[in-house]
């Protein structure tokens, strides 16, 4: 198993530490059996970087968990672990695309730079999702840049790994063309939202987008309701609706007195899902 220290870049080898599987048991993942927890390494902010490592208490399965098991297994052997400290990066725009990655723990933000600088984010990735798949299937450079949020954590895959694999197990193929496919068809979501022509309408369905994509749930009272985290800040929501983060409080606050979210400590509680669709009904979105 390789560590590697994010201010050092140094890998360290750990050969003692059983290392989670990527794509395994969901069950022992969730009962916590994969928690390495505190060994001494010392790592960035003088904790101890296994410290930080506690599996993620879900998994959630990507294209390539419908893989068989021993396809996955043999993923699982050819990968490596990336520990994260806050916004890092992970790769650039137009970076070669070296690996294919998957998220372990905490999340992984999306974005693509335009012409003329400003950030557009497309992407908050929770625990399970893979990245930088159009990179390794065109064998080219990445067209997005991948940043973690917090402390998070991150399998990578070389890419020449994953040729080889590829060769081996055609399944893998497929699995890669799916992803592919529905990273595609949500860009083009985006791209029909960002045409929308007001910052509520944006705003409603990228706030929806994010929600369905983390798919995280929580009780509010005697419903079962789709929350934002607050790791997706204000300045998030208005860097993919394309509006200041002022306005975007504003929205936010506005649908709050409506009763179609509530705020929980940060967290966006999605209470009434028709009303948000019909702001951007009401601007031509179908």
């Amino acid at each position: 198993m390789v560590l590697s220290d994010p201010e050092s870049g140094i890998g360290h080898r750990m050969p003692h530490l059983a290392r989670p599987p990527i794509f395994g048991n969901k069950n022992a993942l969730a009962a916590g059996r994969w928690d390495i927890g505190a060994r001494a390494h010392r790592g960035f902010g003088g904790l101890p970087i296994l410290d930080r490592l506690s599996v993620s208490p879900h998994f959630r399965a990507s294209e390539f968990g419908a893989l068989a098991s021993e396809a996955r297994a043999a993923l699982d052997r050819a990968a490596t672990y990336r520990l994260l400290g806050p916004n890092e990066f992970i790769y650039l725009q137009e970076d070669e695309a070296h690996h294919l990655y998957f998220v372990r723990s905490g999340h992984v933000r999306l974005s693509y730079l335009l012409e003329d600088g400003s950030p557009i984010l497309f992407g908050v990735l929770p625990p399970g999702e893979s990245f930088g798949e159009l990179g390794i299937f065109e064998g080219g450079r990445h067209a997005d840049m991948a940043t973690s949020i917090g402390t998070s954590s991150i399998w990578c895959i070389p890419a020449a790994a994953f040729r080889n694999l590829r060769a081996q197990y055609p399944e893998l193929d497929l699995a890669l063309a799916r992803t592919v496919a529905r990273r595609y068809r949500s860009y083009i979501l985006l791209t029909r939202i960002l045409g929308l022509k007001t910052l509520p309408a944006r705003l409603s369905q990228c706030l929806l987008r994010v929600a369905d994509g983390l798919d995280d749930r929580t009780l509010h009272g005697n419903r079962d309701v789709l929350q934002v985290g607050a790791f997706v800040t204000q300045s998030d929501l208005g860097l993919m609706a394309r509006g200041a983060r002022g306005n975007v409080n504003r929205a936010l606050k506005a649908w709050e007195r409506e009763g179609w979210i509530a705020m929980r400590d940060r967290n966006i509680l999605i209470l009434d899902r028709m009303s948000l669709e019909s702001v951007a009904i009401d601007d031509g979105f179908d």
